[in-house]
């Protein structure tokens, strides 16, 4: 059976959590001490996995001046890729582009999926929003007529008609509900074709009236984008087990035709001479695929949207997991090789969007998501999802102090619960300001308040206690780590590493010139969803770089 109804329902109400986002952003105000203040890189970081050029890649097309255009819902913009030389530009004033199509008159218009907002570059780079439908524009597609469509996924399932020369409002043609499309595009007989994500279905969509025919189905796959080549011939991607195939409309019948390295791509796109170009969500890499199984690298692999790392043993040694929304990773801390990924496909695998990771029990580890609204316990070893609790509101971060879960929520409250009873979750405090950090060593807790550029504690030998200042007037303080005695600190705002000696109070600053993100949360920002967190082996830190996508390595 398909894991799609939890997904789904979570989806369907991002675009709530946008707009309780936004009221909450009008009553606080960032303080002054989380302007950035960058200083050079200190000669003890090291960048042991370098960043992405594009923090995940979505939509993709080809352009009339024979470059590709390619949207990057993480890094909150999109790009023109040279297809030869791999060199790219980002398209100033662009915003989290899904999906992208070029219209008869050169215009370029834009998904941003995040917002709602149908985007437009015109001829002269001149960049403008055009329309405004629900938050979820996904697939856009546009004929020969110049006529353009838009249709929603996971926060919304419609098909509009959008008018950009006009002043008509977005005209609703139909919902999609579990055939919605993630990428369309027009036929040879100048009919509309959709790839519906949960039921497999290639499908053929009535402009006019929303009326749909199956074109062909393929059991057990998750279609992202469906695409006509030079001979017109059907073709769609299969994200969930990273292949395409070509359609027999005839007989309905699925031909594969290319498999790329791993699942949970995005989208595809036909250059000349039908030359076939993908894209990966979960590993953020633009390929040209040679053959059924060959690809040439044009923009390389990488992090998607960094936030949790931790260690846990494996086989006797001390191995990293990272967590970057869509794939949770083991990868060697020396090296920053990945050693094996579970990739998450939305709506259909329990990955979801992982954003924090700690270890729990054994082979276990607890992972949460202000987005997904989830913690979650997951197995490592099985790389399966042992718990999920989705009742709490929207958390940012989770530690463990034995069996037990320790968690803060974006609102301001932190709290700890048993997995066997999480419906009598204590509150420890209460009207922090954005709590991410969090580290417990003999009986204490202490929190970092991104917002209120505190640290503060809330446990003292593992009674609750009214927040005691630990440090106040730091720049975005993040994740947190304990060791020896001294706590760790990602001072974001002004992209450093510092420690507290909790004997003395003694302030150090140990690490320089590294890149975060800091503000408030927001659904809005996809760029700015994660926050970078610690962790301590021997005399290394390691640290995640959530505004630049590296994982920074810092001898201590």
């Amino acid at each position: 059976m398909r894991k799609f109804s939890k997904y789904f329902i979570v989806f369907l109400l991002t675009g709530l959590v946008a707009q309780c986002q936004k009221k909450e952003a009008k009553s606080g105000v960032e303080p002054e001490a989380a302007v950035h203040e960058m200083s050079e890189v200190s000669d003890n970081v090291q960048i042991l996995v370098e960043p992405s050029p594009m923090r995940g890649s979505n939509g993709i097309v080809w352009g009339p001046d024979d470059k590709l255009y390619v949207g990057s819902v993480w890094h909150n913009a999109a790009f023109v890729v040279d297809p030869v030389t791999g060199e790219y530009e980002m398209i100033e004033g662009s915003k989290g582009t899904d999906d992208m199509a070029f219209h008869p008159d050169g215009r370029l218009f834009f998904n941003w999926i995040a917002t709602g907002e149908v985007g437009m570059m015109d001829t002269d780079g001149t960049i403008s929003v055009v329309a405004k439908v629900p938050v979820g524009n996904d697939g856009i597609a546009i004929n020969d007529e110049g006529r353009i469509f838009v249709s929603g996924q996971f926060a919304d399932s419609h098909l509009f008609e959008i008018y950009p020369d006009d002043n008509r409002e977005p005209r609703t043609i139909t919902n999609e509900g579990m055939r919605m499309s993630n990428a369309m595009a027009f036929g040879p007989d100048g009919k509309l074709y959709g790839s519906a994500w949960v039921t497999g279905e290639a499908i053929q969509i009535d402009m006019e009236d929303g009326a749909t025919e199956m074109v062909g189905e393929k059991q057990g796959a998750n279609l992202s984008a469906a695409k006509f080549n030079s001979k017109g011939e059907l073709h769609v991607m299969d994200a969930a087990h990273g292949v395409i195939y070509k359609v027999n409309q005839d007989d309905q019948t699925f031909e594969l035709v290319a498999k790329t390295p791993f699942p949970s791509t995005d989208n595809f796109c036909f250059g000349p001479d039908d030359g076939m170009y993908v894209t990966s969500s979960a590993d953020c890499y633009v390929y040209e695929m040679t053959g059924l199984d060959t690809y040439r690298e044009i923009i390389p692999s990488g992090l998607g949207l960094v936030g949790g790392v931790t260690f846990m043993e494996d086989n006797g040694k001390p191995v990293m997991v990272v967590v970057d929304i869509f794939a949770i990773r083991k990868m060697d801390h020396e090296t920053g090789k990945e050693l094996s990924a579970a990739r998450g496909i939305t709506m259909t695998t329990d990955v979801g969007w992982m954003m924090t990771v700690e270890p729990y029990d054994g082979d276990q580890v607890v992972t949460t998501s202000w987005t997904g609204n989830f913690v979650k316990i997951w197995d490592m070893k099985t790389n399966s999802m042992v718990a999920n609790f989705e009742k709490f509101k929207m958390p940012t971060n989770a530690i463990t102090i034995g069996k037990d879960i320790i968690f803060s929520e974006l609102g301001g409250a932190v709290k700890r619960f048993s997995p066997d009873a999480p419906d009598k979750a204590m509150e420890l405090a209460d009207n922090l300001k954005q709590p991410f950090g969090l580290a417990y060593d003999n009986g204490d807790l202490y929190v970092s308040e991104d917002m209120g550029g505190r640290i503060v504690q809330i446990l003292d030998n593992d009674k609750v206690i009214k927040p005691k200042v630990v440090r106040d007037g730091l720049s975005s303080p993040q994740g947190l780590a304990i060791d020896n005695g001294k706590l760790y600190v990602v001072e974001a705002g002004k992209g450093q590493l510092i420690s507290i000696d909790l004997s003395s109070g003694d302030t150090n600053t140990i690490a320089t010139g590294m890149e975060f993100s800091t503000g408030k949360l927001e659904f809005t920002d996809s760029k700015n969803w994660t926050r970078s967190s610690v962790s301590i082996l021997g005399s290394q830190a390691y640290i995640t770089g959530a505004g630049s996508g590296a994982i920074y390595k810092v001898n201590l």
